[in-house]
């Protein structure tokens, strides 16, 4: 496995609440975050490694408008997904999903190749804002393809 994927991160924890007393705060799904945290594990900060830290690593890239981190010196981390909150899922944000997506992970030095992205197709009674893809990509030194689910949430 490529010395990148063994790399140590901090694990990341999304919470539904940026309240930190609510009691109804709970764990989400990356999609749906309004908080991130860092997670405790026996007395200490949790981390991940491997294919989990990559995982969090194309998730935290995804999520992140390009050009939030300019200021840190990173211009052009992130992805472009963002402009696509609040559209209706259809061939055409598809199309622009799709080449959002492939951009952003082109950054990824871990990633050799994204091999597919696959759209959940439109719904017109639940959620028809709502975009979901599979991502299927090529990381250096791994036989075998990793696959990603995202979902952008119209508001």
């Amino acid at each position: 496995m490529a010395d990148d994927l063994q790399k140590l991160d901090l694990k990341l924890t999304l919470y539904n609440s940026r309240d930190l007393a609510s009691q109804n705060r709970q764990l989400l799904r990356i999609a749906d975050w309004k908080s991130v945290d860092l997670e405790p594990e026996n007395r200490d900060l949790a981390t991940v490694t491997e294919i989990e830290n990559l995982t969090q690593a194309i998730l935290n890239r995804l999520y992140t408008r390009q050009g939030e981190l300019a200021s840190l010196g990173h211009p052009d981390y992130g992805s472009r997904l963002y402009q696509l909150v609040g559209e209706l899922n259809n061939i055409k944000t598809q199309g622009l999903a799709n080449i959002y997506i492939r951009e952003c992970l082109h950054e990824e030095p871990r990633i050799e190749e994204v091999i597919d992205i696959v759209f959940e197709p439109p719904s017109r009674l639940k959620s028809p804002n709502t975009l979901k893809a599979k991502i299927m990509v090529k990381v250096l030194d791994l036989d075998t393809p990793m696959t990603l689910n995202i979902s952008i949430v119209g508001s």
